[in-house]
Parts: structure tokens; C-alpha cells; sequence
């Protein structure tokens, strides 16, 4: 009989890790389900600035199709959040109210954007007003690029620098807008009342803008390891295997994992650590070690 191996988190990381364990006969090893925030497969975040600028369709940047998922017998509940784990009868609950349990956990939960403090970000509700993005997703893109074809908007302020900063002012450029880039240190407010009239800036004149892209880098994902009762510090705090402190059969991968006091937001250790969970959950190579990477930061 397989084991019931669940992944929480369809992202990058997530998807990489199913990858490599269905590369290490996986399939015959485990029954897969997989959850994912996002309705769709896994993409390649980090050309999301390529389908903005037009350089890429959406599809040019997908890595796993649902196609792909079902030709693996993988099921993926697309959209769907699990709001919580019970580690000691083994069972995750999700936003739709499935209960799934299983033998391996694995929680690929990512990051989420950093929104530096500013007057002027949220609406009264508590919700980013109309005219401000975060700039982590697919649908970000989409919202972005809807915004940036109304007549009335010709010029943008890009909050932070980073990757994706460059990347979001280019492609705004590519839809004709004037933009200024900027860092959220200098950043104090937005202004305007109903609608975006610009940026307030420590020790220089305020930006004139129509539409503000805070890129000011990402948070771990850590919400359900919190509720959940895992160990948590930055991120969750796992050891050279990716399991996850104190805990058996439950594992922790890519952005949203602290390993040896690092949280990783580059691509590079993500398919690392994917590699040498593959090799511990399958028993393919049980003396693989993650041990930290150099290369980034």
C-alpha cells in the first residue's frame, strides 16, 4: 500500500520537490495530493516581469500545466488554502473544507510581498486601495497590466528595488508609462484621496503617479506553521534533511524554510533543498545533506 504524501504549497519549490520525487520512483511510493493558493499549475515567478513587459506569454512561463498533474495521478486542489494542520492525528483541514490525511507532510508555503509601513497604502477596510501592487503573482501581472491600459494613468511609482523591481518598472514602461523607481526608505506616503495623485518622499519633492508597485522584498509564508504548533523563527525551522524541528514525517522547503538561521529567496537553494528532500522522503539517499547556499542571500 503507498503513503499518503501531502504537499502544501504548489509553487516553485513545492512543484520542484514532487518533481524530483517522482523522479526517484516516487510514483510507486506515494499517493500524491497537492495544494495550491493560485487556480492554475506552477510558474516561473521569476519571469513574471517578462509577461508584464509582453516579452512572454502566460503560458511561455508555466513549468507543470493541470494536464501534467493529472498524467502523474497528482491531486491537485488548485486554489484551495489549508488553513490548518492537526500534526498529531496526522490531518490537514482546508478553506474548502476537505480533511486529508497523511503520512508525509510537506509545506512548501513560499513567501509572501513585504509592505513597508506608509500612510496611505490601505483603504479604511484594511485592504490595498485601488491603484497600489504588490508584484509576487500571476494575477498581480494581470491587475497591473488592466490598471496600466486606462487612459488616465501615464505614470507609475516602482517602491523598492531588489529583482522584481527592475522587472516591474520595465514592463510598466513597455506599456508606455513614465516611471520613477524608488526605495521604501524614502518612501512616506501615498497621496490622494479617491484616487492616486502621487508619492511623498523623505528630503526631496513628491513623484507625481497614478499607480504605485511596492516591491520591497518578501516575508515567509508562516501562518500555518504557527497555528499549526510547528517550529517557527523567521521561517520554519528546519535541519539538514528539510524536516522540520521536533517533528517526524513533516518537512519544510523553499522560501517560506529557515535552515541554519537563513531564509533563502533565490531560486538556487530551492532546488537544492528539493533534491535532498527528494532523497530523504524516498530513502533513494538517506545520507543527503542540505548544508546551505553560498550563492545566495
Amino acid at each position: 500500500m503507498k503513503n499518503r504524501l501531502v504537499v502544501i504549497g504548489n509553487g516553485m519549490a513545492g512543484a520542484r520537490t514532487v518533481e524530483e520525487i517522482l523522479g526517484r520512483g516516487g510514483a510507486d511510493l506515494f499517493d500524491i495530493t497537492m495544494f495550491g493558493d493560485e487556480p492554475c499549475g506552477s510558474y516561473n515567478r521569476t519571469r513574471l516581469g517578462r509577461v508584464l513587459s509582453g516579452a512572454d506569454s502566460e503560458d511561455d512561463i508555466f513549468l507543470n500545466s493541470l494536464h501534467w498533474y493529472r498524467e502523474n495521478d497528482i491531486a491537485l486542489h488548485a486554489g484551495v488554502r489549508v488553513e490548518r494542520v492537526d500534526k498529531f492525528s496526522r490531518h490537514v483541514f482546508a478553506s474548502d473544507g476537505r480533511v486529508i490525511q497523511y503520512d508525509h507532510l510537506i509545506i512548501a508555503t513560499g513567501s509572501h510581498s513585504y509592505l513597508p509601513a506608509m500612510d496611505g497604502l490601505y483603504t479604511p477596510s484594511g485592504t490595498l486601495r485601488q491603484g497600489v501592487f504588490t508584484f509576487r503573482t500571476l494575477d498581480d501581472v494581470r491587475r497591473m497590466m488592466q490598471f496600466s491600459q486606462q487612459k488616465r494613468h501615464h505614470r507609475a511609482a516602482v517602491i523598492g528595488g531588489g529583482s522584481f523591481g527592475p522587472d516591474a518598472a520595465h514592463g510598466l514602461r513597455a506599456h508606455g508609462l513614465h516611471v520613477e523607481v524608488l526605495s521604501g526608505s524614502r518612501a512616506i506616503a501615498i497621496l490622494g484621496d479617491h484616487h492616486i495623485t502621487g508619492v511623498s518622499v523623505r528630503n526631496q519633492p513628491d513623484i507625481d503617479c497614478h499607480m504605485v508597485v511596492v516591491s520591497a522584498g518578501s516575508r515567509p509564508n508562516v501562518d500555518l506553521a504557527v497555528v499549526s504548533g510547528l517550529a517557527v523563527e523567521r521561517g520554519i525551522v528546519v535541519d539538514d534533511h528539510l524536516k522540520v524541528m521536533d517533528e517526524d514525517d513533516v518537512y519544510g522547503v523553499g522560501e517560506c524554510a529557515q535552515h541554519r538561521g537563513e531564509v533563502y529567496g533565490m531560486v538556487a537553494p530551492l532546488w537544492e533543498q528539493a533534491a535532498v528532500l527528494a532523497d530523504h522522503i524516498t530513502g533513494s539517499d538517506r545520507s543527503s545533506m542540505y548544508l546551505g547556499t553560498r550563492t545566495a542571500s
